[in-house]
């Protein structure tokens, strides 16, 4: 019924996963949707630094489960930033100094 192939791409690939090991040692953090398959669940979103926690969460996921992959550096930047804001304390304020 869904057409299961060997000829699909597979986040498993030695080749997948040696490209997000070297991104994620030279590049940059990765930011992840883990997409369920047949949508038993909203997607899962996270930022990952980290190759080995990376395998360990790819090592978890269940089969004809879907991820997508961007580069935290390329996207998250001071340029294209949406919004920002500090948490208030007891009393509402917020502190001076710039925080990155």
């Amino acid at each position: 019924m869904d057409a299961w192939t060997l000829e699909g791409s597979r986040i498993t690939d030695p080749e997948t996963l040696s490209r997000l090991r070297e991104m994620l040692a030279n590049e940059s953090p990765l930011i992840i949707e883990h997409r369920f398959y047949r949508e038993t669940r909203a997607p899962h979103r996270f930022i990952c630094d980290d190759a080995d926690v990376l395998d360990e969460y790819l090592q978890e996921s269940r089969p004809g489960d879907s991820f997508c992959v961007w580069s935290y550096k390329s996207l998250c930047r001071g340029d294209n930033l949406l919004l920002q804001g500090k948490m208030p304390d007891a009393e509402g304020r917020t502190p001076r100094a710039v925080v990155a």
